[in-house]
């Protein structure tokens, strides 16, 4: 692509800092065979720019007083959370790094494109106060627990697939004084044991990567008060993809097997666990706007934080790979979609 860009572009590309050259990537643009120009001495009296440090990755148990005995016992207690849970090719689906690079992509506290004040709006309509409770089955770093107290003063109890970032979540909360209010704990989708009822139960991208669904709903189900609801966001079949290829890059960018439904499936399993199905809405154009926005944001996010380390900027582009990789097939044989559904009295 190197060859086709004009004197402006090629401007913009050289010299580049480690961002652009983040946001080179994302664009397509091989940098390597553009020929950098040596830096113009600054004027005379110039003050010198100081570098920032690099982002120590040691994760939120560490406090930033602790020393370096304290910090490195953090590190490998996070570090062998994080070979709880391994990808495909034996390497962890979560680690310290990708934790901090989804941070500087989504947002503090969040691990992928629904931001906590949107998910807020989203459980609105359940009218959620001080004597309702929730479970959040995709708790993640604890963004939208968090959130929902803060907003609705409810109880949330955050479950969360990877114990590295159930950890994480936890260790957040104590630090916020959320400790009772919006707990999160580590547990397995695939042996999903009822964790009580409760007024709303939600899940943000899990059922997609659940083996064993049916299992997983009757569970979820049980979990679900009378007159209480299930709101459910998921990845689903839309007829044959537009291109195999991407569907197969998509499958196997993904750290682990995937397993989606059609969308009329997810809705007949729903309504056969006595559950009343009041919405199936097709959110696939807006969960692109929330991707493709806050990949435009990265670069704002990245120039207001210090230079991460190594080990979190190869996280970054991961990350990076991993959502193309899925934008490549929502709406060209992959749908998001919402379902929401009531437990009858």
């Amino acid at each position: 692509m190197v060859a086709q860009l004009g004197p402006q572009e090629l401007e913009r590309w050289r010299n580049a800092d480690w961002r652009t050259r983040l946001a080179a990537w994302w664009e397509g643009y091989d940098l390597s065979r553009l020929p950098r120009i040596p830096n113009a001495a600054p004027p005379p009296g110039t003050p010198a720019r100081p570098v920032p440090h690099p982002v120590e990755a040691v994760g939120a148990g560490a406090p930033r007083d602790a020393g370096p005995v304290a910090a490195e016992a953090v590190a490998s207690d996070l570090d062998r959370l994080a070979l709880m849970q391994l990808d495909r090719h034996g390497e962890p689906v979560w680690s310290p790094a990708r934790s901090e690079g989804a941070q500087l992509l989504w947002g503090q506290d969040m691990v992928g494109p629904s931001g906590p004040h949107w998910m807020v709006e989203q459980m609105r309509s359940f009218g959620l106060n001080p004597s309702k409770s929730v479970l959040d089955l995709s708790a993640g770093l604890g963004g939208t627990a968090r959130a929902l107290v803060e907003s609705c003063d409810t109880w949330v109890t955050g479950l969360e697939p990877s114990p590295l970032l159930a950890r994480l979540a936890m260790d957040r909360s104590k630090t916020l004084g959320m400790s009772k209010k919006a707990p999160v704990a580590h547990y397995d989708p695939e042996h999903f044991n009822q964790a009580g009822t409760f007024d709303l139960v939600m899940a943000d991208r899990i059922v997609h990567r659940v083996r064993d669904k049916e299992l997983f709903l009757d569970r979820a189900g049980e979990c679900i008060k009378p007159k209480g609801g299930i709101v459910l966001f998921d990845y689903v079949i839309d007829g044959a993809p537009g291109s195999w290829d991407a569907w197969n890059g998509w499958r196997d960018e993904e750290p682990m097997e995937v397993y989606p439904w059609t969308a009329t499936r997810m809705a007949d399993e729903l309504t056969q666990r006595n559950l009343d199905l009041r919405i199936s809405e097709d959110l696939t154009q807006l969960h692109r706007r929330h991707v493709i926005d806050r990949v435009r944001g990265l670069a704002d996010a990245l120039a207001a934080a210090a230079v991460p380390a190594g080990p979190v900027l190869a996280a970054l582009k991961r990350e990076l790979a991993l959502w193309w990789a899925r934008l490549r097939v929502l709406g060209s044989g992959l749908r998001f979609v919402r379902y929401v559904a009531m437990k009858p009295a």
